[in-house]
């Protein structure tokens, strides 16, 4: 008995009078007894030591080894000794062992909670059958809906980011200490309003960290005028790289001549001198294809584009009488030239590409049936079908040298050993990928990126793009604000109207820019939390509100 007395929550105020066993249901059962001589009227907090009479309350409590426990705890009702009082009979409370008209036990609740509080509804309802907890979905999700929030302490340093309820729909705003990395709170939009109605609510904000958003940047002027703006450097890094890909698009035949010309030396290297003297004939889009046509049709909206906003039409008109968006009729006003369809970002990535060393390796040891070789890839993991393994094989035998005829076979000696099959795919020089070059460190670049980037900058119209933008890296990599303002003189000033877009953006935003390249101060704490607010919105299936993001969000901190 004095074993069990040890398992009650309180042991101060409750004793132990019996206990059963039920080995086959695997239950446990408490018959407890309350020891308080006095108890405290709820309403007048007088106490009493009249008792008016007894009753039993029945509370689950925390499961032992394999068994559930549940407490069959007898509690007494007394009589109020305050005349003045509305209530005249009130029952004992025992705030240490459970809530009023709570059936579990306040321990047993709080590792519920905790439970929800990691892993959500369904998976925390799994998990608690488990351990013979035997909670429901939505007992969990009670029990993380009865978790009070933390008082909101202002801080001195606040980071805001937006994030995707419904992407495309949707969006939030999500706030935090960047002093105690710590979420604060969740904002159900990501309006200018709220942000200053917040700030105005918790004065105090010293710094705020923010994206070059338009919108929060009038929301923390609006809220808290006195506080210095940051602008996240990621961010203004990540302009950066999109105005070079809106120059490079407007160039998109120069890359692709840099893409031939890189592809005619890679060919060099790998073909014989015989076979480098036949011309490589760059392949021609057939004029009557739907990609052709579509590509002219594009290209005669944009001349049309242009020349009617020279004879002085509105962009409303202009969409109206072409047919197209207002979106679209910006987007070629502010290309010099026609831009090109971008290539998707993915192409040329397959699933087989983790395996293409183990089928090239074993493709050169002789062993060249395909069928063979997708079993063994398969037995690695591989998921993808026989089909794609067919292609690249067909690749590789594509890429061996031509073989001389039958009849001279036999006048030679022997045919020799097989020659080694190379892989020749070259990766396609995209426009994003000629920007993410230009944006890459120069200790993180490859011999074949060198060449690629020295490529780029030797033509012309890519030159003076890929130089200022290099200087800003400079400048915000090495911390240097004295040469900010050179910097956007020589944008400003340049013949590249994405450029000059992008240093007049800078100046309106001049302060929280100035401050970035001054201060330590960044938004990468705000992104972190950010993609843990993603991952717990996917936890829950994407079905979870506001309310309960916010509590899971700042509650798990």
């Amino acid at each position: 008995m004095e074993l069990f007395q040890q398992f009650l929550p309180c042991q101060d105020t409750l004793h132990l009078d019996s206990w059963d066993l039920d080995s086959t249901n695997h239950q446990m059962t408490f018959h407890v007894s309350s020891t308080q001589a006095l108890a405290c009227c709820p309403v007048c907090h007088q106490t009493s030591h009249r008792v008016h009479s007894r009753y039993e309350r029945t509370l689950r409590d925390l499961p032992c080894v394999e068994f559930c426990l549940t407490i069959l705890l007898q509690v007494c009702k007394f009589f109020c000794s305050n005349k003045t009082c509305k209530r005249r009979i009130f029952t004992e409370r025992l705030p240490q062992v459970a809530v009023p008209w709570a059936r579990r036990t306040v321990r047993f609740a709080e590792h519920l909670s905790s439970i929800g509080l990691a892993l959500g509804g369904a998976a925390a309802a799994r998990l608690s059958y488990q351990i013979n907890y035997g909670s429901s979905r939505n007992t969990m999700l009670r029990a993380l809906f009865k978790l009070p929030l933390p008082s909101v302490t202002t801080p001195k340093i606040l980071g805001v980011d937006d994030f995707a309820l419904r992407r495309g729909h949707e969006y939030g705003t999500i706030l935090v200490d960047l002093e105690k990395h710590q979420p604060i709170v969740l904002l159900t939009d990501r309006k200018a309003d709220t942000l200053a109605d917040w700030l105005n609510e918790h004065p105090g904000v010293e710094v705020i960290s923010r994206d070059r958003s338009k919108a929060y940047k009038s929301g923390a002027s609006e809220g808290a005028p006195d506080a210095l703006q940051v602008a996240d450097r990621f961010h203004l890094l990540q302009n950066l790289e999109e105005i070079l890909e809106n120059v490079f698009s407007s160039h998109s035949q120069v890359i692709k001549t840099v893409e031939y010309t890189l592809l005619k030396a890679t060919l060099a290297e790998h073909q014989d001198t015989e076979a480098m003297s036949q011309p490589v004939v760059k392949p021609q889009v057939d004029p009557n294809s739907r990609k052709a046509q579509n590509r002219a049709r594009r290209l005669e909206k944009y001349e049309q584009t242009h020349a009617l906003r020279k004879q002085g039409y509105l962009i409303k008109d202009i969409a109206h009488h072409l047919g197209i968006g207002k979106r679209t009729v910006y987007t070629y006003l502010a290309a010099d030239t026609f831009q090109e369809y971008k290539t998707h970002p993915r192409r040329g990535w397959s699933g087989l590409n983790p395996y293409k060393a183990y089928l090239l390796e074993q493709w050169n040891k002789g062993r060249q049936n395909s069928k063979q070789l997708l079993a063994e890839i398969q037995q690695q993991g591989f998921k993808g079908s026989y089909t794609m393994v067919v292609r690249y094989t067909h690749k590789l035998r594509q890429s061996l040298p031509p073989q001389p005829p039958r009849d001279s076979l036999n006048e030679l000696p022997g045919r020799g050993p097989v020659p080694e099959a190379q892989e020749l795919i070259q990766k396609p020089l995209t426009v994003q990928r000629a920007a993410w070059l230009v944006m890459r460190k120069v200790e993180n670049l490859t011999e074949e990126d060198e060449t690629i980037l020295e490529q780029l900058s030797s033509q012309p119209e890519l030159s003076k793009a890929i130089d200022l933008a290099q200087s800003l890296l400079f400048i915000v990599r090495k911390r240097l604000p004295q040469h900010l303002d050179p910097w956007l003189d020589r944008a400003k000033n340049s013949a590249l109207k994405p450029f000059q877009s992008f240093a007049k953006g800078l100046l309106d935003d001049y302060e929280a820019v100035k401050a970035a390249l001054t201060l330590e101060v960044s938004n990468g704490q705000v992104e972190g939390q950010n993609n843990r607010l993603k991952m717990v919105k996917r936890q829950m299936y994407g079905r979870a509100g506001l309310d309960l993001l916010n509590k899971r969000l700042v509650l798990m901190s």
